[in-house]
C-alpha cells in the first residue's frame, strides 16, 4: 500500500503544481513575460511599427515572440530585421528585467541599430540560450566576458556587431578567452569585428571541440601558427572562412588535418608560398576560394586531382603557373572554376568541356594559349560566363556553330577571333556584357549585331580592332549603358539618337563626320581623333549628364558656348585640343567647380585668363598650350588652384613676371611656360615644390595621354604620367641666376631653362636632382666652370650646355662618360676636354704664362708702391720735424743759403772762365 500512496501523492504534488504555474498565465502568456517584453518595447525606437502586434494580453501571439505549446513560455524571441534599408528597430535601452524570460532558448536581434548602447551584460545569464545573434547590431563598445557563462550555446553570431565609423574605425575586441567555456558550441560567427588586438585567437577558438562552423572573416587578423601539435576541431569543421585578414605566411600545415571541411575560404589573407600537397586531404571540400593573396606562387599540386567534389575552385589574382593538365580534369563536379590572373601558361584542356554543371569559366589574364575549338563546349550547356581575356588564345569556331549555352557574360579581348566577326555570337539572346577588345577582327560588323544587343546586352566593348561600317542612324532601341567602338575604322555620321539608358560611348580614333547630335543622357563621351566640323554651339548645353566630354583630334571650330558652364555644372573633364576653337573662354567656366581636367591646347583661343577661372579649385590639369592667351599669370592661380599636377602655359603670348605665388601648389609635378615672353628672374622659391621635390611616384593623374617636350624632342606618355615631373621655361626673357634652391627638387626628370637671358654660374647643387633624365641650359648668358656634380646624375640621358659662356675643364666620370656628344657643349670657346677636339694641356700652358705675368706685374708694382710710400713717408717725417723744432729749421735753411751761395759762386767761375777762351 506504500507505493501506491507515495505515488498517488507525487502525482497529485506534480497536478497541484501545474495548477499553479497555470493559475499565473492569462491567456496562454505568463504575465511576468509579457511585462518584460513591454519593458523592453519601450527601450525601442520602432520607426516603421513592426512591433504594433505587441498588444494585448496574449503575448505569445504577437509577431517575432514564440511560446512553447506545452508550457506557455516565451522560448524564442525573432526580431531579426528582414529589411535592411528602413525598418531597423533602434535601441534606446535595454534593462534586465527581460531575464524574466528565464526559458529563452533562441534570442535574434540581428540588422537592427543598437549604436546608442552598449551590449547588455545580462544576457550571459540566459542558462538556457542555445541561438544567439547579434549580427549587424552595431553596439557600442566591446564585447562583454559574460557571454562566456552562455555554457548550452550552439550558434553564437556576433559578425558586425559593433559600430563601426566612417573611416572603418570599430571598437576592438581585446580578449577571446571566455569562448572556451562555450564547448557545446558548433556555430561560430565574429566575422567584421576588430580583433587586432586579441593576443591569441587561435588558442581561444582551439578550446572548442564541438565546433563546425567558424567564421572569423574581416577581422584584421594578423598572425596564424603554421604548425600546431593538436587542433581540437579537426575532427568536427565543416565550414571554415578566414577570408581577408593579413596573416602574411604559409598556409598552415594543419589544415591537412582537418579532413572534414567541406568549405574553406581563405581568400585575400596575404599568404604566400606554395600550395602544400596535403590540400588533397581534404577530399570533403565543395568550396575553397585562395583567391587575392598575391604571393602564392608555383604550381598547382597534382594532388587537387583528389577534390572531387569541388563545385567552385577560386585560385584567382596569385602568382600561380605552370598548366592546367594533370589535375583540372578531374574536378568533374565543378560549378565555378577562377583562376584569372594567374601565370598559368599552356593549352586550355578539352576535358572541360565535359564539366556539365560548369556555369562560371573564369581564366582571364593568365598567359594561357593554343586553341579553343568547339569541343571545349561540348557539354556546358549551363555554361553562362565565359571569361578568356588577355591570354593568347585562339578561338576557332565554325561560322556555322550553333553553341549548347546560353551566356550572359562574354570576356574575350586580346584573344584571335578574327578576322571574321563571330557568327555564333547571333544566337545569345541573353548576353548582358560583351568584351572583344584587341581580338584581331578585320571585317564590318554585321547587321544582325544590333538586333543581338537590343534586348538584353548592356555593355558592348569593340574596341582596338579593324572593324568598319557605319552606325545606325538610331540606336534608342538598344538597352545599352556602356559602348566602346573607339580604335576602328567607323566612318559615317554618328547616331542622332542613342539608348536612354547609355552612360559611356567611346568612339575615339575613327573616321566619324558630320556634327555633334544631342544626347541628353550621356554621362562620358569620348569622341577624339575622329573628322568631326562644325561647331558645338550651344546643343552642347542640353547634355545635362556629361561629366566627361572629350573632343579633341577633331575640324571643330567656334568659341567655347556661353551657356556652357551654366548647363553643364557636373563636368570633370572637358579636352577641346587640336580643333579650331578660336574666341575667348568664357566667364561660366567659374560654374565648373567640379571641373578637374581642362585641356584647350592647339586651338586659337585669345585674351586673358577669365578671373572666374579661380573658382575651379578641383582642377589637377590644366592645359592651354598653343594658342593666343595674353596678359600675366595671375598670382590666385598658386593660391587658390591648389590640386594642380599640370600647368601647362607654353607656346602663347604670356608675360610678365612668374609669379612666386606658384610655388604654393605642392602637388604640382609638371610646369610648362615655355616659347612665352616672361621676363624677370625666376623665383627663388620654385624649390618648394614638394611633389617634384619628392622622389617616390606620388604623381596622380586623370588622363592617360600626354605629349611634353623633352631630351630635344616632343615625347608622348601614355598612362605612366605619375611618374613623370618636370619643369619648362625655356624660350623666354628671363634674366638673373639659376636659384640654387632648384637644387632641392630630386624628383626632378625634365630640366629646361634654354633660351633665355640668364646669367651666372650653373649652381652646383643642381646634383641635387638625382632622378633628372634631361636637362637644357643652352643658349644663355652662364659663365663659370661646369660643377662637378653634374657627374652624379645617374639618369641623365639628354644634356645641352651648348651657346653660353661656359669655361674650364669639362668634368668626367659616371653618367657624363655617356654622354659623348660634341654638340652638346658647342659655343662655350673656354670650354676645354672631352668630349670637345680642344685640349686643356695648351690652355693650361697659356695660363701658367698669364700668370707668371701676372705675379711679374705684381711684383714690380709692390716694388713702386714701396717706393713712393717709402719718399712720402720720409719726406712728411723731414718736414715734421722742421715745423716742430725751430733751432734745426734755422739751421737747414742757414745750410741751404749757405749751400746755394757756394753754387752760386762756383757756377759764375766756370762761365768766366769760358767766356774768356
Amino acid at each position: 500500500m506504500g507505493f501506491p500512496l507515495r505515488f498517488l501523492s507525487s502525482l497529485l504534488l506534480c497536478l497541484l503544481a501545474l495548477l499553479l504555474q497555470r493559475a499565473t498565465v492569462t491567456s496562454g502568456c505568463f504575465s511576468m513575460e509579457r511585462e518584460a517584453l513591454l519593458d523592453f518595447k519601450a527601450g525601442i525606437h520602432d520607426t516603421q511599427n513592426r512591433l504594433s502586434s505587441w498588444v494585448g494580453q496574449d503575448c505569445c501571439a504577437w509577431a517575432g515572440v514564440i511560446c512553447r505549446a506545452t508550457t506557455g513560455h516565451v522560448v524564442k524571441l525573432d526580431l531579426r530585421n528582414t529589411n535592411t534599408l528602413d525598418g531597423a528597430l533602434r535601441g534606446e535601452r535595454m534593462n534586465s528585467s527581460l531575464l524574466a524570460l528565464s526559458h529563452l532558448r533562441h534570442l535574434d536581434l540581428s540588422f537592427n541599430d543598437f549604436s546608442g548602447i552598449r551590449i547588455p551584460e545580462f544576457i550571459g545569464s540566459f542558462k538556457k540560450l542555445r541561438y544567439l545573434n547579434l549580427s549587424s547590431t552595431y553596439f557600442m563598445g566591446g564585447i562583454p566576458a559574460r557571454l562566456g557563462n552562455l555554457s548550452s550555446l550552439y550558434v553564437l553570431d556576433l559578425s558586425d556587431a559593433l559600430y563601426v565609423d566612417d573611416y572603418g574605425n570599430g571598437y576592438p575586441v581585446d580578449n577571446l578567452d571566455w569562448l572556451s567555456h562555450l564547448t557545446s558550441l558548433k556555430h561560430l560567427d565574429l566575422s567584421e569585428l576588430n580583433l587586432t588586438v586579441v593576443p591569441d585567437w587561435f588558442s581561444s577558438v582551439n578550446m572548442l571541440p564541438s565546433l563546425q562552423v567558424l567564421n572569423m572573416s574581416y577581422g584584421g587578423l594578423n598572425s596564424i601558427p603554421v604548425s600546431v601539435v593538436h587542433v581540437n576541431f579537426t575532427s568536427s569543421l565543416t565550414v571554415l572562412d578566414l577570408s581577408f585578414n593579413s596573416f602574411s605566411s604559409t598556409l598552415p600545415k594543419w589544415l591537412g588535418n582537418v579532413s572534414g571541411l567541406t568549405s574553406l575560404g581563405l581568400s585575400s589573407c596575404e599568404f604566400l608560398g606554395t600550395i602544400p600537397d596535403a590540400i588533397g586531404d581534404l577530399s570533403s571540400l565543395t568550396f575553397l576560394n585562395l583567391g587575392n593573396n598575391f604571393l602564392l606562387e608555383g604550381i598547382v599540386p597534382r594532388s587537387m586531382a583528389n577534390l572531387h567534389r569541388l563545385k567552385e575552385l577560386d585560385l584567382s589574382v596569385n602568382q600561380l603557373s605552370g598548366t592546367l593538365t594533370g589535375w583540372l580534369e578531374q574536378l568533374t563536379n565543378l560549378i565555378v572554376l577562377n583562376l584569372s590572373y594567374n601565370l598559368f601558361n599552356g593549352s586550355v584542356p578539352a576535358s572541360v568541356g565535359k564539366f556539365s554543371n560548369l556555369t562560371g569559366l573564369y581564366l582571364g589574364g593568365n598567359s594561357l594559349g593554343g586553341v579553343i575549338s568547339e569541343a571545349h563546349f561540348e557539354s556546358l550547356t549551363k555554361l553562362r560566363v565565359l571569361d578568356l581575356f588577355d591570354n593568347s588564345i585562339t578561338v576557332s569556331i565554325g561560322q556555322s556553330w550553333v553553341p549548347p549555352f546560353q551566356l550572359r557574360v562574354i570576356y574575350l579581348s586580346n584573344c584571335h577571333l578574327g578576322p571574321q566577326f563571330p557568327e555564333w555570337l547571333r544566337f545569345q539572346t541573353q548576353t548582358q556584357e560583351l568584351t572583344m577588345h584587341d581580338c584581331k577582327i578585320a571585317a564590318t560588323i554585321p547587321n544582325w549585331f544590333w538586333n543581338f544587343s537590343s534586348s538584353t546586352v548592356t555593355l558592348v566593348d569593340l574596341s582596338d580592332n579593324r572593324i568598319g561600317g557605319r552606325l545606325p542612324s538610331s540606336l534608342s532601341f538598344a538597352r545599352l549603358e556602356e559602348l566602346y567602338l573607339d580604335s576602328n575604322i567607323f566612318e559615317g555620321p554618328l547616331p542622332a539618337m542613342l539608348p536612354s539608358a547609355l552612360d559611356t560611348l567611346y568612339l575615339s580614333n575613327n573616321s566619324f563626320t558630320g556634327q555633334l547630335p544631342v544626347w541628353p543622357h550621356v554621362s562620358l563621351a569620348l569622341l577624339s581623333n575622329n573628322m568631326l566640323d562644325g561647331d558645338i554651339s550651344s546643343s552642347i548645353c542640353r547634355w545635362t549628364y556629361l561629366r566627361y566630354l572629350v573632343l579633341s583630334g577633331n575640324n571643330l571650330f567656334g568659341e567655347i558656348p556661353y551657356c556652357l558652364g551654366e548647363s553643364l555644372q557636373d563636368l570633370s573633364i572637358l579636352s577641346l585640343a587640336n580643333n579650331h576653337f578660336s574666341g575667348e573662354i568664357p566667364n561660366t567656366i567659374g560654374f565648373l567647380t567640379e571641373l578637374k581636367l581642362l585641356q584647350l591646347k592647339n586651338n586659337s583661343f585669345s585674351g586673358e585668363l577669365p578671373l572666374s577661372l579661380q573658382n575651379c579649385t578641383n582642377l589637377q590639369f590644366l592645359d592651354l598650350a598653343q594658342n593666343n592667351f595674353v596678359g600675366s599669370i595671375p598670382f590666385w592661380m598658386g593660391e587658390n588652384l591648389s590640386q594642380l599636377a599640370v600647368l601647362r602655359l607654353r607656346s602663347n603670348m604670356f608675360s610678365g613676371d612668374i609669379p612666386w605665388q606658384l610655388a604654393q601648389l605642392g602637388r604640382l609635378q609638371i610646369l610648362d611656360l615655355a616659347n612665352n615672353t616672361f621676363s624677370g628672374s625666376i623665383p627663388h622659391n620654385f624649390g618648394n615644390f614638394s611633389t617634384m621635390a619628392s622622389t617616390s611616384d606620388n604623381g596622380t593623374f586623370i588622363y592617360d595621354l600626354f605629349d611634353i617636350s623633352t631630351k630635344g624632342q616632343d615625347l608622348f606618355y601614355i598612362k605612366d604620367l605619375d611618374l613623370l615631373k618636370s619643369l619648362d621655361l625655356s624660350n623666354n626673357r628671363l634674366i638673373g641666376d639659376i636659384p640654387e634652391e632648384i637644387g632641392d627638387l630630386a624628383g626632378l626628370k625634365n630640366f629646361n631653362l634654354s633660351r633665355n637671358h640668364l646669367k651666372g654660374k650653373i649652381p652646383s647643387q643642381i646634383g641635387g636632382m638625382k632622378l633628372l633624365e634631361s636637362l637644357d641650359l643652352s643658349i644663355n648668358d652662364l659663365s663659370g666652370s661646369i660643377p662637378e656634380s653634374l657627374s652624379a646624375l645617374y639618369f641623365l640621358s639628354y644634356l645641352n650646355l651648348s651657346y653660353n659662356n661656359l669655361s674650364g675643364r669639362i668634368p668626367t666620370g659616371h653618367q657624363l662618360q655617356t654622354l659623348n656628344d660634341p654638340s652638346i657643349y658647342m659655343g662655350n670657346a673656354n670650354l676645354c676636354g672631352p668630349p670637345t677636339s680642344k685640349s686643356c694641356h695648351n690652355n693650361k700652358t697659356a695660363q701658367n704664362n698669364i700668370q707668371e705675368y701676372e705675379k711679374e706685374i705684381s711684383e714690380w708694382l709692390w716694388f713702386y708702391i714701396s717706393m713712393v710710400l717709402g719718399f712720402v713717408m720720409g719726406f712728411w717725417t723731414f718736414c715734421g720735424i722742421l715745423f716742430l723744432k725751430d733751432a734745426w729749421r734755422y739751421a737747414y735753411f742757414r745750410m741751404i743759403d749757405d749751400m746755394y751761395d757756394r753754387i752760386w759762386v762756383q757756377w759764375q767761375l766756370i762761365l768766366r772762365r769760358l767766356f774768356e777762351r
